[in-house]
């Protein structure tokens, strides 16, 4: 049988996981550093334009210096991504293409059949 542990918690209160701080945020589509490496009063500025949905052009050039660089392999599996979506739609074009000749050549040999 499972038992309480012997916590110094009462039955009233209720076993919580501690939150912690983000790191970064996105502000517009890009990613900024905030909170622990980066200074009290930066998180804070970056934290305003945030709450008011700020576009990047509204960024302070000393706050854009905090942005989180996407790194290549980030932007290379975005293109290898792309570039099998396109493969794959180009190949179930084509293989639709084929079933609708395919179809086309059955339909066609049935009706010369039947005269």
């Amino acid at each position: 049988m499972a038992t309480r542990d012997n916590s110094s918690h009462t039955d009233d209160e209720a076993w919580t996981i501690p939150s912690v701080a983000p790191d970064a945020m996105c502000l517009d589509g890009h990613v900024f550093r905030i909170n622990y490496d980066v200074p009290e009063e930066i998180t804070r500025q970056l934290n305003e334009l945030y709450d008011r949905d700020a576009k990047y052009e509204e960024i302070p050039e000393h706050l854009r210096a905090y942005e989180i660089e996407k790194e290549d392999s980030d932007v290379e599996e975005a293109k290898e991504l792309e570039r099998y979506l396109e493969e794959e739609a180009t190949r179930k074009k084509k293989d639709l293409e084929e079933m609708k000749e395919a179809l086309l050549k059955a339909k066609s040999t049935r009706v010369s059949t039947r005269e």
